[in-house]
C-alpha cells in the first residue's frame, strides 16, 4: 500500500505542479498517520469493518489532499470537522434515497460509509460493507456516473492512472 500511496502522489504532485496558476487548495498532501484507537473510532461510526486495504491507508495517512482535484480521500480527522462530517453524510442519504441499493444490483443491507465528497456533496465515493463477497466495496457516484470498485486498491489505481475498469452502472 505505501508504494501505491507514493506513486498516487508522484502522480498528484507532477499534476499540481504542472498547473497554472498554482492552488493551494489543490496541492496533494500526506498527513500524520492514524492511531489505532482512531481507526477503531472511525470503524465505529462507519458501522462496519474497514475495507483492510483503506485500514492500512489510514496507518500510514490519515487521509489525503488533492485525491482527486480539490477532494480529499477522507480520514479519521474529518469526522471531527462538524461541516466535513455532515457533508459525508448528507452524500450518503441522498445517494441512498435516489439510487437504491437494489437498483444498483447491491443488497437492501448494505451499509454505506462516505470516504470522498467534493465540496458541493455532489460526487463521493461510499465504502460498503454487505454479505456478498463477489460484490464491490466501493461506489463512487455522482454527477451522472455510478462506478463500483472491489478493492481500495482498484479505486487509487484507477484515480491514479486509469488502468483500473470499474463496472458502470449506467442509467
Amino acid at each position: 500500500m505505501w508504494m501505491l500511496i507514493g506513486e498516487l502522489m508522484r502522480v498528484r504532485t507532477r499534476e499540481y505542479l504542472a498547473s497554472s496558476p498554482l492552488s493551494p487548495d489543490e496541492m496533494p498532501g500526506l498527513r500524520p498517520p492514524a492511531g489505532p484507537a482512531q481507526i477503531r473510532d472511525l470503524e465505529a461510526l462507519a458501522n462496519q469493518p474497514l475495507d483492510p486495504e483503506y485500514r492500512c491507508f489510514l496507518s500510514l495517512t490519515d487521509g489525503l489532499d488533492g485525491f482527486q482535484y480539490t477532494m480529499p480521500l477522507l480520514g479519521c480527522r474529518d469526522w471531527e470537522d462538524p461541516e466535513r462530517s455532515g457533508l459525508g453524510f448528507m452524500f450518503r442519504d441522498v445517494v441512498l434515497e435516489t439510487g437504491t441499493l437494489t437498483e444498483v444490483g447491491l443488497p437492501e443491507e448494505t451499509h454505506a460509509f462516505p470516504i470522498h465528497v467534493n465540496a458541493e456533496g455532489s460526487a463521493g465515493i461510499l465504502m460498503l460493507n454487505h454479505s456478498h463477497n463477489d460484490l464491490e466495496r466501493f461506489w463512487w457516484s455522482g454527477q451522472g456516473d455510478n462506478m463500483f470498485f472491489h478493492t481500495f486498491r482498484d479505486l487509487v489505481t484507477y484515480i491514479m492512472d486509469g488502468s483500473y475498469s470499474p463496472r458502470h452502472l449506467f442509467d
